[in-house]
């Protein structure tokens, strides 16, 4: 399947979503936020999984423009 580039997707169906840096370690996207002096400014709330597979407590924040080269996997909804 391929996507076009014109797509679209609601920042909220980005949530819960895995994560994989370049360095192989996975985050799980929590919530997305902006400041409001600088509303075009993305940035991103990620947990990081430890080496056990297990969600490390607390959240870091990033730029959403910084994280192109990452990989995500997109969750399913839960029912």
């Amino acid at each position: 399947m391929k996507i076009d580039g014109n797509s679209q997707l609601p920042l909220t169906a980005l949530k819960g979503a895995l994560l994989i840096n370049d360095h192989g370690a996975e985050f799980r996207i929590e919530d997305f936020v902006v400041q409001l002096d600088d509303v075009t400014d993305v940035w991103v709330s990620l947990r990081e999984y430890d080496k056990d597979g297990e969600l490390l407590a607390g959240s870091i924040g990033v730029s959403f423009s910084s994280i192109k080269s990452w990989t995500i996997q997109l969750q399913g909804e839960e029912k």
